[in-house]
């Protein structure tokens, strides 16, 4: 954690080496010069938060933290059949990209599962990075401002529904601004539209909640039509034929839903329910809440700098709550609770962006300093916080790998609670609860040679192998169950 923090620090301080040139004012009636706003404000957020970011991913990958909830289970089942597996129609792109390099390493014959579980970390954790970062790259020189909108789902949503494993939402809100931007600036290009309808089918195939965005796709593509000309004019057709095809296809999917069970609390969690409790809050869905409302005052000249000052003093003491209490701050439902977040952001950024443009707007327009320090606080804040929890869940991996190593047989709840959970914390006790447990105590066998497994909670609504029964248990190439087999005799 040190060297994670020392080197997360190092990172801050280069990226504000003062300027070395002044920012250019405007001249009258013009709008401000987006290369100034880009080399010296936005872009260098930007990239900080890319950076920080990263380094988050990068310690998360380090202890497989992706394998908390479904996670364990979707590890287990890619090394039993060295395929992926799918279980979401809607979700096949995200989930292509989730599993992949797991995928690739047992085909390659790596049958260690922490390995492996590196792996889909890597997927999961990863993806998002690497497809905010080329958003960079998609928009013109002139139009660098508008990076802010993958900036924002990149520090204001994503965090709040980072600790849950499988959280498509998280790939599919990323694809979206990859294909939106692509669509809006690019079609004139031919890589640029080939791009774009590519994205667009992998957006198709992202998440049911993409809907929405995928319309405001459709109708951006189809918008160009008429001025188009040649291949551009084609491209924009089948790019507007495709996300319009997407969005009926995920219709079908909210309609008609595989888990009817899985969505039936969706709306109430996105409406509220992902900002926690006082005993069971997401800190970091509240430290989204202060900066979105700082960023909104900082328009108004007698209040931007109260609310930046205001915000930037919330999220330091949210930090150091999360320090001195991580066991009674961190509770993983909520942010499965805010799995819905950044594909809503998305969408509602991506209308906003359009009406702006219509009007000769830019985001360089409304850049200030106070909105760039509250942006630059939460580029620092939510990848510190991430940090915290990767800490905390190394922890709970440790003394769970501990037990499953020393016992023998079925470690029932009550006893897990007892030697895992001493002190009663949320963030344990939510864990230890999950049926997830029980796949993950499998994953961190030793060696792969399973002598104890450890049960969830009796009120479980669902446990995915009965334990009892040796034809139900996974069988992946990398475990041995010889030994909890003569236990169960």
């Amino acid at each position: 954690m040190n060297r994670f923090l020392w080197a997360e620090l190092a990172l801050i301080a280069g990226a504000l080496i003062p300027y070395r040139h002044r920012m250019t004012e405007p001249s009258p009636g013009q709008r401000a010069s987006t290369e100034s706003i880009s080399d010296y404000g936005i872009a260098r957020i930007f990239w900080i938060a890319v950076a920080l970011a990263g380094a988050s991913a990068a310690y998360a990958v380090s202890g497989a933290r992706d394998l908390v909830y479904d996670g364990s289970f979707y590890l287990l089942d890619i090394a039993s059949h060295g395929a992926f597996q799918l279980f979401e129609p809607g979700r096949i792109s995200v989930q292509l990209l989730q599993q992949g390099f797991a995928v690739i390493g047992a085909r390659l014959g790596i049958y260690d599962l922490w390995t492996l579980g590196r792996l889909f970390s890597l997927g999961a954790s990863g993806w998002p990075i690497v497809l905010t970062a080329l958003c960079w790259f998609v928009l013109p020189r002139a139009e660098k401002s508008w990076i802010v909108g993958p900036l924002l789902n990149l520090v204001l949503a994503i965090p709040v529904t980072s600790f849950i494993g499988i959280g498509e939402g998280v790939i599919a809100s990323c694809l979206l601004w990859l294909a939106f931007l692509l669509t809006w600036f690019r079609m004139d290009r031919s890589w640029g539209a080939l791009a774009a309808i590519v994205a667009a089918i992998a957006c198709a195939f992202s998440h049911e909640s993409a809907m929405l965005c995928l319309v405001l796709i459709a109708a951006l593509a189809a918008s160009q039509v008429r001025n188009a000309k040649g291949f551009a004019r084609a491209a924009a057709i089948v790019a507007a034929v495709v996300t319009a095809a997407g969005a009926l296809y995920l219709l079908r999917w909210i309609l008609i839903p595989r888990s009817a069970i899985e969505r039936s609390d969706f709306l109430v969690s996105l409406l509220g329910g992902f900002l926690g409790t006082p005993r069971a809050p997401n800190l970091s869905a509240l430290a989204s809440l202060a900066a979105a409302a700082a960023i909104l005052l900082s328009q108004n000249r007698r209040l931007r700098a109260a609310a930046a000052g205001l915000c930037l003093a919330v999220l330091a003491l949210l930090l150091l709550l999360l320090i001195a209490m991580p066991g009674d701050t961190i509770a993983p439902i909520r942010f499965f609770a805010a799995r819905g977040l950044p594909v809503a952001l998305t969408t509602l950024i991506a209308l906003a962006f359009l009406l702006m443009k219509r009007r000769g707007l830019c985001p360089a327009q409304f850049a200030n300093l106070p909105l760039l320090a509250v942006l630059l606080g939460l580029c620092v804040f939510q990848p510190l916080a991430q940090a915290i929890m990767t800490e905390n869940w190394n922890a709970y991996v440790r003394d769970l790998r501990a037990v499953v190593s020393t016992r023998h047989g079925i470690v029932t709840h009550a006893d897990a609670m007892h030697e895992l959970d001493a002190q009663g914390t949320p963030f344990r006790r939510e864990l230890l609860e999950s049926w997830s447990v029980e796949p993950l105590s499998i994953v961190l066998a030793p060696h792969g040679r399973v002598t104890a497994v450890v049960e969830p909670a009796p009120m479980a609504r669902w446990t995915p192998y009965r334990l009892n029964d040796p034809a139900a248990l996974p069988q992946a190439p990398g475990l041995d169950w010889s030994g909890f087999a003569s236990v169960q005799r």
